[in-house]
């Protein structure tokens, strides 16, 4: 389900990317003293504050590819990096339900009261469990992008053979899906030749199975956004492949809650874009949570994309979306 699974670059473009400069890491220490590394996106001074939630296997760099669209449209984009991945200390039998407290000790740290929440992918469990569990003063609306959504209520007919099959596995055995991780990508990332993970994910850029409109958005895509992508797959598989393995562990099993429960009561509060293409997530999938989640949920079905390289294909909309919402409160 991974963003970056389906964005990879040219050796051609390998180091010309690694030469672009990317936010620092910043770092708060929790009240249990586990870490969360983050970065900053966007608008640093804006009033207007979205925190982003990355994909799987993903760390906060992903957020850079909305980086630019932050700055036109006065948007600050705060993006944590989830236990495991990226320097975020990883959390013993964590939960989903256990991530707004991380959230909103962050928010509080950086005081900021109110946040809308953009989650990409396998980020979506962990956005709604914010509306579950963050009373709704704080939170101005909910983006989502290429949604990951409960595969036990929902099924997972369309999808990929590779992800069902870990997200099963995973519910049972998550340590043999941690070592199947590092063993792929995680001892690749750690190696001191950057550019082995570079071709590593552009084979698998390659597959027949890859949309012809994530390739050329991935060729179109600046040095600095190729880099971005790159980073957030190395920063979220090299510290080994039990953070991404439990997490995948948590997606595949029930999550604590319904999406009856995450209902909107208002126009404009929740979209949902959504690539026809998407093999990672099927649209079907989108379309039956879009059902339950009611009338007031939105969702965008963009024509002749995948899964991958739809959050900067749609970056402006959807932080201008998001810009909408923060306004509206």
């Amino acid at each position: 389900m991974p963003l970056h699974h389906q964005l990879r670059s040219p050796l051609v473009l390998i180091f010309a990317a690694f030469f672009a400069k990317l936010p620092e890491t910043r770092h708060f220490v929790l009240p249990d003293q586990r870490q969360i590394a983050y970065g900053i996106y966007g608008a640093h001074n804006a009033t207007s504050t979205v925190f982003y939630f990355h994909g799987s296997p993903s760390s906060h760099h992903e957020a850079f590819v909305l980086s630019g669209a932050g700055r036109r449209h006065g948007i600050r984009i705060i993006a944590p990096s989830r236990p495991g991945s990226g320097g975020s200390t990883f959390r013993d039998n964590g939960a989903i339900l256990d991530y707004p407290d991380d959230i909103l000790a962050l928010a509080d740290y950086l005081n900021v009261t109110q946040f809308g929440i953009i989650a990409v992918s396998g980020g979506t469990p962990y956005g709604f469990a914010c509306l579950r569990r963050i009373p709704p003063t704080r939170i101005q609306g909910f983006g989502v992008v290429a949604g990951l959504y409960p595969v036990t209520s929902l099924g997972t007919e369309g999808m990929k053979w590779p992800s069902r099959i870990m997200l099963k596995v995973a519910t049972w055995f998550p340590g043999l899906v941690a070592w199947v991780i590092d063993k792929q990508f995680g001892s690749v990332a750690r190696d001191e030749d950057e550019s082995k993970l570079e071709a590593l994910l552009e084979a698998d850029m390659k597959q027949d199975s890859t949309p012809e409109s994530e390739r050329l958005a991935w060729e179109a895509a600046s040095p600095e956004i190729r880099k971005a992508v790159v980073m957030s797959v190395r920063e979220g598989v090299r510290y080994g492949g039990w953070g991404p393995a439990w997490e995948m562990k948590l997606l595949g099993s029930d999550w604590g809650f319904e999406l009856d429960d995450v209902r909107p009561d208002e126009d404009n509060e929740l979209v949902m874009w959504h690539g026809d293409l998407d093999t990672n997530v099927p649209l079907t999938m989108a379309q039956k949570a879009a059902a339950r989640l009611g009338i007031h949920a939105e969702l965008r079905v963009i024509p002749d994309q995948g899964h991958g390289s739809l959050t900067f294909q749609k970056a402006d909309e959807i932080v201008g979306a998001m810009k909408g919402m923060a306004w509206r409160s």
